[in-house]
């Protein structure tokens, strides 16, 4: 194989040396031919055998997949486009459909068309057609008025960058050509506007666009057919602004040497990654202090605050991790990712770690990570009061870390304090997980700092939004049963959570971002400075075959892992892949460049080949270009303004007069800082823990896993009885008893005798005449209640409510055995929750009498309770 193929894959082309006979050069040459001709035949065969192995597979999985979304019910993006293609335009329904819906539809718009997919599109044109079609080109409005029917779409090719979604930019002029025809054939108008007048960016800015992107190639890219394309316009005349092109940071020749104990994997503190951050911090940081000037939106010049800096990249990598780090060591306020993924936060990890220290305070791993993190602040190693000396295994002769700090916390005040969080954590973990959560973020320390305060203080602002998405998490485990900490733990563990952080209307912070997130988004200043490696194709080996224009075709081809294997079939539809990647890569330039209303500033960092630093197709290559352009037809317009930086523009402090004053930062007030004392009058409480003697722990996440036939625990019956008087009611009498045994079938752990008797509980009750009032007419299970009694904020849900139009009955399901045989018996708890009840109704019903009662599944017995009773629980 060597000796045809090349170590690129290809067929070589010479044969020997120059004093070969040209006879075997010849036959070689004649013999490579046929060796390529039936390599190409193997490849094809393997690449034909392969594909259909893959296709049988995602056929399977596929098959898999949609039983799985049946069993739930559940429907995906995907779904819902297509069956709403289905609905509009194959099922026997859809005339039927299309004629209710065209009746009513005057106008269609389509925003962002340029990533209309062609599902999208099939929608669009399957509500629109009417509109072209005689009658169906006009909507009455009354007896006399006839509207005509309109169609407007308004898109951007050059701005198509979401073709993982099917998008394509050519599409949208195939879309205009269709309408085109569909209007002109009804005798209706139709203009096709172009939009080159741009409100957002200076005259430097465009300028630089435009020429960026002139010459056939680029067009193609950014639009997806041959041909010229507008050029811009700026509205913003006589505001002016600049383009700057940075020289590239480089890696050190040589390696700084490390101590023998760094990590393997480290990056040199001279690496052109790291040179780059620290480069761009500090330059937004000067700028800022200097009150470089920038355009308001009025035309006035102003200084530069932290939020008119918009970095953007291309990917979250190291180099976005990075910047962040390094305009954090600037002091800096950075608004963190645009996206928040959280289960790989730190404050994520750390609030987790103190969870699971609290459920097992023999887990040295979490109390160390604790002891690290900003509730405990203890550093690693190298000071006495740091982690290293307190964890030594020798030292601590086989005690738990837990037990070291204890017997230790005196001898640091870091420990000391630390000892004294820990042992918070300890006492709040059989609170319900929010509050324990929150009790640890809100507790102040000695040194007067919450545990929120301490961790804003060394991750930043952009913490708070993890810290109060955290707790949002924590609230939503509680709903899918993770009422105690360990199941609630598990619950936010396995959950894959990622946040879109909202980054227009941002607070006064520099946002780092990617560029498809600030689609629609602008900013004074854009820095980019992810510019010089090439994109790399996405995706899976099975791709896209290749038509014969070389653009995307029919079918599918699995294609070998390298190129070198390649059959000509799967090296066209790799080398398609790789055009339609490059394309949306310029595409996505012209998006990141058109970001910016005054100036840009381009940086990069070389890669180690080519030898200049950038790579063939990067964005590097094509600014650089741009550079030396504008250059060649007027000198003075491109300048080195010192350090290698060129700059294409005018300089910012002569733009216009010199910014004004700065305003002095507003000082807060130190009362501002402090958390508010707690009002002793006023608390919260749920009416069943108002008697803090009837207070019931969290349940074990342990108790339910005997097997069946095992005791049930009380609240278990309750809990079960409870959820048949819910739901039983609203069905038919007829229907009640097979739905309850579908109900206790689904408890694996019961035997029939016990779901018997929880069965026979509830329909004593629903059975009996003498409850009907509370499960007829105006009657409601469940209902959740809010109110304040005697200085308490109360939330509460009751089992029943009847509103009937003179007075208001609330119930209250109780299933203990047996039932006592007076009211005055009844547990003091459940008369104190019925009379917190029937104060707030009595003022959501100052109109109707309030009245109270229990209802004993043990009997069963209807019990009303006094007024009196009422009064006295809530005066004790």
């Amino acid at each position: 194989k060597a000796l045809f193929i090349d170590s690129k894959g290809e067929a070589r082309t010479k044969f020997g040396t120059k004093s070969a006979p040209p006879a075997a050069a010849s036959y070689l040459d004649s013999v490579s031919l046929k060796y390529c001709a039936v390599l190409d035949r193997m490849r094809a065969a393997k690449v034909a055998d392969d594909t259909v192995k893959a296709l049988t597979l995602a056929q399977a999985h596929a098959a898999l997949y949609e039983a799985a979304k049946g069993r739930q019910g559940a429907l995906d993006f995907s779904d819902l486009v297509v069956r709403t293609v289905d609905l509009l335009t194959e099922r026997s329904t859809a005339a039927w459909v299309l004629f209710k819906l065209d009746g009513g539809i005057e106008h269609v718009l389509v925003d962002e068309a340029q990533d209309t997919a062609p599902d999208q599109w099939a929608i669009f044109k399957a509500l629109t057609e009417e509109f072209f079609s005689g009658a169906g080109a006009e909507r009455r409005r009354g007896q006399e008025a006839r509207i005509p029917r309109t169609v407007f779409a308004v898109g951007d090719e050059k701005q198509s960058i979401y073709s993982f979604q099917g998008a394509r930019p050519e599409r949208l002029r195939q879309e205009a050509r269709t309408y085109a025809a569909l209007a002109h054939g009804a005798g209706r108008p139709f203009e096709q506007v172009p939009l080159d007048t741009s409100f957002r960016s200076t005259e430097e800015v465009l300028a630089f666009v435009d020429a960026a992107f002139e010459g056939p190639e680029r067009t193609r890219a950014l639009v997806g057919v041959s041909g010229d394309i507008p050029t811009h316009h700026p509205a913003r005349v006589g505001q002016h602004g600049a383009v700057d092109l940075w020289p590239l940071y480089r890696d050190p020749v040589t390696p700084d040497r490390e101590a023998w104990n760094a990590p393997v994997d480290k990056e040199d503190a001279r690496s052109g990654r790291k040179q780059l951050a620290r480069a761009l911090a500090r330059a937004v940081r000067e700028q800022v202090e200097a009150g470089t000037a920038v355009h308001d939106r009025g035309g006035e010049m102003r200084p530069a605050r932290w939020g008119d800096f918009l970095v953007l990249v291309r990917r979250r990598d190291a180099l976005f991790e990075e910047i962040i780090r390094a305009l954090k060591a600037e002091a800096v306020p950075v608004a963190g990712a645009d996206r928040l993924k959280l289960s790989s936060h730190i404050v994520f990890d750390d609030l987790i770690a103190v969870a699971r220290f609290a459920l097992y305070p023999d887990d040295d791993l979490s109390l160390a990570e604790v002891l690290r993190s900003p509730f405990c602040d203890v550093t690693d190693f190298g000071d006495a009061h740091s982690l290293y000396p307190l964890a030594d295994k020798e030292g601590r002769e086989g005690r738990s870390l837990w037990r070291e700090l204890q017997l230790r916390a005196g001898e640091q005040p870091q420990w000391g304090r630390a000892r004294d969080f820990v042992q918070a954590a300890l006492d709040a973990r059989d609170r319900d997980p929010f509050a324990f959560f929150s009790s640890l973020l809100n507790r102040v320390d000695g040194t007067g700092v919450s545990g929120r305060g301490r961790i804003l203080a060394r991750l930043g602002r952009e913490a708070e939004e993890a810290i109060d998405e955290t707790l949002a998490q924590v609230l939503a485990a509680e709903d899918r049963g993770g009422v105690d900490l360990e199941t609630c733990v598990a619950l936010l563990e396995a959950a894959d959570v990622e946040v879109k952080r909202e980054m227009e209307g941002a607070r006064d912070e520099v946002r780092v971002m990617t560029v498809h997130g600030a689609k629609g988004l602008e900013a004074p200043i854009v820095i980019l400075p992810d510019t010089t490696s090439r994109a790399k194709p996405q995706g899976p080996t099975l791709m896209p075959a290749a038509g014969d224009d070389g653009e995307e075709g029919e079918g599918w081809l699995m294609c070998p892992g390298s190129a070198k294997d390649d059959c000509p079939a799967s090296k066209a539809a790799r080398d398609a892949r790789v055009a339609r990647t490059d394309a949306e890569s310029l595409r996505l330039l012209y998006v990141a460049l058109t970001r910016a209303r005054d100036r840009l500033v381009v940086m990069g960092r070389a890669v180690r080949r080519p030898e200049d630093g950038f790579e063939a197709g990067s964005w590097w290559s094509v600014i650089a270009e741009t550079f030396r352009r504008p250059g060649e037809d007027d000198p003075l317009n491109v300048r080195d303004i010192g350090g290698g930086v060129l700059r294409f523009g005018v300089d910012p402090d002569a733009a216009a007069a010199p910014a004004a004053i700065r305003p002095a930062p507003v000082v807060v007030p130190a009362w501002a800082r402090s958390p508010a004392e707690a009002d002793a009058g006023a608390r919260f409480a749920a009416p069943s823990r108002m008697d803090e003697t009837a207070r019931i722990p969290a349940p074990s996440p342990l108790a339910a896993t005997a097997g069946p036939g095992a005791p049930l625990g009380r609240f278990r019956r309750g809990d079960l009885i409870h959820r048949l008087l819910e739901r039983l009611p609203d069905l038919p009498v007829a229907d009640r008893p097979d739905a309850a045994r579908r109900m206790m079938s689904r408890e694996r752990d019961l035997d029939d005798d016990q779901r018997a008797e929880m069965i026979a509980a509830a329909f004593a009750v629903l059975d009996d005449a003498r409850f009907a009032p509370a499960f007829g007419p105006g009657s409601r299970p469940e209902v959740a209640l809010t109110g304040s009694v005697a200085a308490t904020a109360v939330s509460g849900r009751m089992d029943r409510l009847v509103i009937l139009p003179d007075r208001v009955l609330v119930i209250d399901y109780k299933t203990n055995r047996p039932a006592p045989a007076r009211v005055e018996d009844a547990d003091p708890a459940y008369l104190l929750q019925l009379a917190v009840y029937a104060a707030i109704l009595r003022d959501l019903y100052p109109d109707r009498a309030v009245e109270a009662a229990l209802v004993w599944t043990d009997g069963p017995r209807l019990m009303a309770v006094p007024q009196a009773l009422l009064d006295a629980a809530l005066a004790e």
